[in-house]
Order: structure tokens, then sequence, then C-alpha cells
């Protein structure tokens, strides 16, 4: 690991270039997104973007001016690049070199990669990247690595066979996107990666925790409205449920309509059905090929063929030109009755999200203050087949917590010309199943809710093992190179979780990193 770390630094100003990705990562957008969320702005800014090849995310900062144009290039342009007037491509190296210290142990993140992007003619645009990555993580995140199939969070599988000498996990990424815009109106996508919808930290509908998977996605554009369709490939990579000696896939299938109400009044509809490849050979079944269509109907004529369909609302309003309040809500399965009773009926299965986000707080440019309080039900996002649960390589497809959850994520992030304050706290409350009783508590979204003994009602969040979980997390950082966000960056995280039937475990992770910060990792559970 060191003689990697020390060839990659001796050939570090080769690596000085800038790239231009757009991409989900919400301290790199922070500063430009507040354009899209002014009042003259008609941005559908629940639909996260997987690649814009002409989007600006220069964040305003002023270039550096160098008598030298080997200098120029290498802190304000990308590395190679070649115009002409039907193609563009451009090439560029990133990286990731961290040093930490947490556990009285050191820790390390050693990530090589590079990406290609380019466009041919004036509608089609294409990008593509690849990680290489080694790293010995903190005991609280190394562990949930381990117990979850050595699946590293967002990130993909690592190799394991090492790992109980060194801790060192080995893992590779990749990801790929090719953008045909047939006109102004309709966007076709095929692609290997992620997608996100939502205003907020979190989405619980659809966020960007999980790996990388297979999509192709359709967006349609016009008068006031953005309508999306996402067809995906997903797979479960637990062991018992392989099928034919290979990790057994599923499928999914996403709606989302987006409509601007009024000038400040944004609301999205969501469904979406995940669906197993059985034994018997069903695949990508063309029921749920449909564009535009509800899923319910569908699903109750399939019978026992059927999926886990979930509905939902994302809302967005604009309080002025520098602060809106956002919220979701994801409907699993509910019966009114139950409900209006308060029985703690298990499957009144349902999440909701509530937050707030101001730009330039207190008229201190370049200051964001943002808080948001996600919920989840027991049961949520589960399903009777286990295959069918709403996952990707056993991580959940919306918040990281899974289901039974309350949480509070909070943020002060501020810039000054080149050094940026990146500040997160969390407090969370959740549940999960205690060690050697067979109740299912309705935490683990991977188990079917009829397995093990269940609670029919009294039912409530955060039950079982319930867990108290604290996340301090403050950076401070120069920015290198805007256009890509690579950064040096100085921090700390301080976490606790509080158990009832587990010891205390408390972590104090301090580092030092300079990398090229471009995608978002959820270490924060």
């Amino acid at each position: 690991m060191k003689k990697s770390i020390i060839i990659v630094l001796a050939f570090m100003p080769i690596l000085l270039f800038s790239q231009n990705s757009f991409t989900f990562n919400h301290s790199w957008h922070n500063d430009y997104q507040k354009e899209y969320h002014c009042l003259d702005s008609t941005s559908h800014t629940s639909l996260k973007a997987n690649f814009n090849f002409g989007q600006n995310t220069d964040s305003n900062i002023e270039p550096y001016s160098f008598k030298s144009s080997f200098l120029n290039g290498a802190l304000n342009n990308n590395a190679l690049r070649y115009q002409a007037d039907d193609f563009d491509l451009i090439i560029n190296p990133l990286f990731h070199l961290e040093l930490g210290n947490s556990d009285s142990a050191s820790r390390y993140v050693n990530t090589r990669a590079f990406e290609v992007k380019g466009r041919v003619g004036s509608k089609i645009t294409f990008y593509t990247s690849f990680y290489e990555n080694q790293a010995i993580f903190p005991d609280y995140l190394e562990d949930a690595i381990v117990d979850n199939y050595f699946v590293v969070p967002g990130q993909g599988y690592s190799k394991w066979g090492d790992h109980e000498v060194d801790h060192d996990f080995d893992f590779a990424m990749s990801n790929g996107l090719i953008s045909y815009q047939a006109d102004k109106h309709f966007n076709l996508q095929f692609g290997h990666g992620k997608n996100f919808i939502g205003d907020g930290y979190r989405s619980l509908l659809l966020s960007d925790n999980a790996f990388n998977y297979p999509f192709f996605k359709i967006t349609t554009d016009f008068w006031k409205v953005k309508y999306v369709n996402i067809f995906s490939i997903l797979q479960d990579l637990r062991p018992e449920f392989e099928l034919n000696n290979t990790f057994r896939k599923k499928y999914s299938t996403t709606h989302y309509l987006s409509i601007n109400l009024t000038k400040r009044w944004n609301l999205g509809l969501f469904e979406t059905i995940v669906w197993e490849q059985s034994e018997s050979g069903r695949g990508f079944d063309i029921n749920y090929l449909n564009p535009i269509i509800f899923y319910r109907p569908v699903e109750f004529s399939l019978g026992s063929a059927s999926g886990n369909a979930l509905l939902g609302l994302n809302t967005k309003f604009k309080l002025n030109n520098s602060a809106h309040l956002y919220g979701q809500l994801l409907l699993d399965e509910f019966r009114f009755s139950e409900l209006k009773a308060k029985s703690g009926w298990w499957a009144n299965k349902y999440s909701y999200q509530l937050g707030a986000k101001w730009f330039d707080a207190f008229g201190v440019k370049n200051l964001t203050l943002q808080s948001e309080y996600n919920f989840s039900r027991p049961f949520t996002y589960s399903h009777l087949n286990p295959l069918q649960s709403y996952t990707h390589y056993n991580q959940a497809l919306a918040h990281p917590l899974g289901a039974s959850f309350i949480e509070s994520v909070s943020f002060l992030r501020y810039r000054y010309k080149r050094w940026a304050i990146d500040s997160k706290v969390i407090f969370a409350t959740h549940g999960a199943n205690i060690p050697g009783n067979p109740l299912n508590y309705g935490s683990d979204i991977l188990t079917s809710y009829a397995e093990g003994d269940r609670l029919e009602y009294g039912n409530e969040v955060a039950q079982g093992n319930t867990t108290n979980l604290r996340i301090v997390d403050v950076r401070l950082a120069y920015i290198v190179n805007p256009t890509t966000n690579m950064k040096v960056e100085l921090g700390v995280t301080n976490r606790e979780s509080k158990s009832l039937y587990l010891p205390i475990a408390k972590t104090n992770y301090v580092f030092i990193s300079f990398k090229t910060d471009i995608n978002n990792y959820y270490y924060d559970f």
C-alpha cells in the first residue's frame, strides 16, 4: 500500500489536471446549485442528471492565472482534450489518497482511477470511468462490510482472501453512460451507474446509496412537466439465493412525473416495482415495460408472480430566491382504518421526509444551511419474497438504515474563495433484531416480513434492539481544482452508537486526504 501511494505521489504533477463530470456529489454542487432553486428557475431539481457534458461545475471560483501554460492547464482545465466541430473527447485521471487514524490503528484509502467522456455530433454524449481501490476502514465500517458479504457501501464487492490478516479491502468500480438527445423533448440513456430522486441529502424514493446497476432511462420534457422512466437490472448477492451458481438477478421499473404547479411549488409522483428472476426463467416482464401505467393493477393481475410495488410523492416549495422547503412520502402498504386507530399494525409501511435548505444564509455569500428529518416504519421496503426487497447488492435503494428509524441530519457549508468548511451532524434512532430472539422487528429489509415471529399489532419505530446513533463530521478543505472538486482535505469524524443489547461503540477518525471528490459514499450509518 505504502509503495503504491509513493508511486502515485511521485507522479502527482501529472495528476494535477481538472475534470468536468456531473455526478450527485452533495457538497461539490452546493455553491452553484442555488441558481437552479431560485424563483425564476424552471429546473426540476429533484431529478439529478447522471451526466451532462456541458454542465457548469466551476462553483464560480476564480481560476488561477499563471504565466506558465502548463500550470494554467494543470489547475484549470482537463488533462487531455481534443475538440472538433462534431467531436469532443476528454480524458482525466482521478484519485483518492487518504491517511487516517481511528480505534488506535492506522487507516488509509488508495484509489487510482480515470474518466473518459465526450460528444459525437450534437445529440450523442458518453461517459465512462474506472476505479481501483484498496482501503482499511474504521472498525464499525469494516464490521458492516464483512457482515454484508464483503460489499463496500456504494462501491461493490471486495476481495476477501487476506482480509483476516491485514484488514485490507480490495475493490473496483466502473461507470458508463451513453446519452442520445432525440429532440428538445426526448432523451434516451443507457448506462451502468446510479440514479437519485429528491431534493434532500437522503432520498426515501430512490437514492445513490447502493452499488451501480445497468439501466435504460427515458426522459420526456415538455411544458412544465418532466417525466422519467427507468428500467433497471439489480442483483442479490446472498449465496442462499444463487441460481445456476450465479447471483440471482431481479428487475425494477420506475416512473417519476415532476410538475411545476406554480412558480414556487413543484410536485413529483413516483412509482416503482421490483420483481425477481425466478427459477422457472422469468426475466424482465413485458407487463412492466409500459411507460405510462400504474403498477398496482398490473401486480394484482399477475397473482403469485407479482412484485414489490411502491408509491411516493416528492415536493418542494420555494420560500424566496435562496430558501426552500422539501419533502417526500413513500407508501409501501397501509390500511387507513389501522392508521387512524394507531394500532401499530405491522403492514402500515411508510416513510416520509421533511427538510429545509437556505443558500447564502443570513446574507453571507456561500454559507448554506440544511436540515432534514427522515422517518420510516418497520417492514417498509421489505417483501414477502426476500428477493423482491427494495435493495441492490444487499444495500438499500433508499436510506442506508433500511427501515424502522428516525433521523435528523443537518449541514453547515461555507466557502471563501478556495477554502471550504463542510460540517454534518446526525442523530438517529433505529431498530434491530435482538440477538437470540426469534422475533422479526422489521428493521432488516433483506428479510421476508413473514420470516420468524412477528407482532401483528403494537409495532413501533426503532423497536427491538433500539440503537441511538450520533455522528459529527467536520472537514476543512482547500480546493485545488473546482472543475473536479480536486481538494486537499483535513477532517474528523466522531461516531457513537448505543444499543440496548450491545456494548457502546465509539469511533474517532482523523484523516488527511488529497482527492478528486466527485462521488457520494454513505458511511454515515
